[in-house]
């Protein structure tokens, strides 16, 4: 496995030169809507290139578990309490109704996760980097 440095300034250039490529743009429009894409593909590209690192995909999980908790909770309290019924009819609708509106597609779950597991990550490697430092 390559050392963190040498993946972060080789993530680093190639996001440097598709900047570079979007700034000699000469329409303005073009250059409009390839920042536009530039923006939107940041954060899944990012999770391409870091996600090979197990300890980012461990982040990433127990994010999506945290994020997601009020989900699975009451379906996990509709399995506990299952001989009671108007709790486990209950239970049952709030995670359903939960999962269309949290975890359905078209929301932003999967860009809140991405954008949690980015700062948690960033945090760990600053604060890896000042013991380094310290030594």
């Amino acid at each position: 496995m390559k050392p963190f440095k040498e993946v972060e300034e080789k993530f680093k250039n190639s996001q440097n030169e598709w900047k570079t490529r979007i700034r000699q743009e000469p329409s303005k429009a073009k250059r409009f809507w390839k920042w536009a894409w530039y923006l939107c593909a940041f954060p899944f590209r990012w999770i391409w290139v870091n996600i090979r690192d197990w300890r980012t995909a461990l982040i990433f999980v127990f994010v999506a578990l945290i994020v997601s908790s009020e989900v699975w909770v009451p379906y996990l309290i509709a399995v506990i309490c299952w001989s009671n019924e108007p709790v486990r009819i209950s239970m049952l609708s709030v995670g359903s109704a939960c999962w269309l509106f949290w975890i359905g597609p078209g929301t932003p779950f999967l860009v809140i996760c991405i954008g949690l597991t980015i700062g948690i990550k960033a945090l760990f490697n600053k604060i890896k980097y000042r013991h380094k430092k310290a030594n």
